[in-house]
C-alpha cells in the first residue's frame, strides 16, 4: 500500500493506493468522515456502474451507510450543468443534509461533476472520490478542482473544493479500454516532464509493460504514487493556481482548445493533451530553452504511448480562437507551461502569436512525418 498526503491545514487528506482496496470502500470512507455521516450517494457512469458498483455499494451498507446511487451516460458531452442538475436533484430527493456524502465513482468527469455538486450542495457537503481510469488516479482526483464544461470551453465553472480522501484501487484498470489507458498515460508523461527526470527515466524503462498492466501490483501502486506525490506536492503549494499549480497545465492550452473545437467528442482529454505537449514542446524548442534531445527524447515517448493523427477537419485557426477564450488567459495573452529540460518546467507569457501559429503548423503538418 503506498499512502499520500495531501497538505492542506485542517483540510488535509491522505490517498490510499492499494491493489484490490475497492472492497474495503465503506472501512475508508468511515475513517475519512467519521460516526456522523450516514447517507451517502454514488455517483458513476454506465460503464462503472456494471462493473464496481455493487462491489462499492455492498462495502458501504456493510459499514452501515444509507446508499443511493445515480447512473450517468458516459462521455466528456455529459460533464454539463445539465448533469451537474440531475445529480443535485438526486440528492435534494434523497432529503441530503450538510453531512452527507457524495462518492463519485469512475473517471475524471464523474469525479469533478459530481465533485461540484458536492462543492454546492447546500454550501458544501463532504465527498471522497473512487477514481477508476488512470487520468483521475493520477491527475483529477487529487487537488480538489472540480468543474463542468461550458460550449465555448473546458471547465469554466466550477471551484476549488477539496475531498476528504482518495481511494485507488490499481486493479480496476485493467478493465480499461486501450484509448482510456493512452489518455491516463498522456497525463503520466506529464507528469514526468513537468517534474521528475527520474520518473521520465522509469517510464522510458517501464511503459510497455505498465500499459499492459503486465507490471507487478508493487511496481503499479508505485508508479500510480509516484504520479500522486508529483500531484499532491504542487497542489499542497499551490491550492487555487496562483504560481506553481499552473505547470500542471503543461499541453493543456492547446490540448483544451482541440477538445472544445471538437466539441469534446473526438479527443480524450489525455490525447488532446499528448497533442499539446508537442505543440509545447516545439515553442520551447524554437525559443531555444528545451534541447533536441530532450524534445525528441519526450517525442519517442509520446510516440510508444500512442498518439492520435486524427486532425482531419480541425482549422488552425478555429483552435487559435479556442485558446483564446481558456481560462489560462492572463491580461489577453495565453499562458504557456514550457519545458527547459525533462523534469524542468516554466510558466511563460511571452509566446508570441508567430510562435504558436508555428507549433500548431508543425503538429498539423510536419510532427507524424518527423
Amino acid at each position: 500500500m503506498e499512502l499520500i498526503p495531501v497538505e492542506f491545514g485542517n483540510r488535509s487528506y491522505t490517498i490510499e493506493i492499494e491493489a484490490g482496496s475497492l472492497v474495503r470502500t465503506g472501512k475508508f470512507l468511515r475513517k475519512c468522515v467519521g460516526d456522523q455521516s450516514v447517507k451517502v450517494l454514488i455517483a458513476t457512469t454506465k460503464t462503472v456502474a456494471g462493473l464496481y458498483l455493487d462491489t462499492v455499494r455492498e462495502a458501504l451498507v456493510a459499514e452501515g451507510f444509507d446508499v443511493i446511487d445515480i447512473i450517468v451516460p458516459d462521455g466528456e458531452e455529459y460533464k454539463t450543468l445539465k448533469t451537474y442538475e440531475n445529480i443535485v436533484t438526486k440528492c435534494i430527493e434523497a432529503r441530503f443534509e450538510r453531512r452527507s456524502i457524495i462518492v463519485p465513482l469512475g473517471g475524471g468527469v464523474i469525479g469533478d461533476t459530481a465533485g461540484f455538486v458536492a462543492a454546492t450542495l447546500l454550501r458544501g457537503v463532504p465527498f471522497i472520490q473512487i477514481p477508476t481510469t488512470i487520468v483521475s488516479q493520477v491527475d483529477s482526483s487529487i487537488g480538489g478542482k472540480v468543474a463542468v464544461n461550458h460550449s465555448l470551453g473546458k471547465n469554466l465553472i466550477g471551484s476549488f473544493y477539496q475531498p476528504r480522501g482518495v481511494l485507488i484501487d490499481t486493479k480496476v484498470l485493467t478493465t480499461l479500454e486501450q484509448r482510456e489507458v493512452i489518455s491516463g498515460m498522456g497525463e503520466v508523461v506529464k507528469h514526468a516532464v513537468i517534474r521528475t527526470a527520474e520518473f521520465f527515466t522509469f517510464l522510458e524503462e517501464h511503459i510497455e509493460s505498465i500499459m499492459r498492466f503486465e507490471a507487478s501490483d508493487d511496481v503499479m501502486e508505485r508508479f500510480i504514487g509516484w504520479n500522486c506525490k508529483i500531484k499532491a506536492e504542487v497542489v499542497s503549494a499551490d491550492e487555487h493556481e496562483s504560481g506553481l499549480r499552473a505547470i500542471l497545465n503543461y499541453g493543456h492550452t492547446v490540448g483544451h482548445a482541440l477538445e472544445a473545437v471538437t466539441r469534446y467528442s473526438r479527443f480524450k482529454h489525455g490525447e488532446a493533451v499528448i497533442l499539446g505537449m508537442v505543440a509545447a514542446g516545439k515553442i520551447a524548442l524554437d525559443k531555444g530553452l528545451m534541447s533536441e534531445t530532450d524534445f525528441t527524447r519526450q517525442n519517442n515517448l509520446l510516440n510508444r504511448v500512442g498518439i492520435s493523427s486524427d486532425l482531419t477537419g480541425i482549422d488552425i485557426h478555429d483552435v487559435l480562437k479556442a485558446m483564446t477564450l481558456d481560462k489560462k488567459v492572463i491580461g489577453g495573452r495565453l499562458r504557456f507551461i514550457l519545458p527547459d529540460s525533462i523534469g524542468a518546467v516554466r510558466i511563460h507569457n511571452d509566446v508570441s502569436d508567430d510562435e504558436i501559429k508555428k507549433s500548431l503548423s508543425f503538429l498539423f503538418n510536419d510532427f507524424f512525418a518527423y
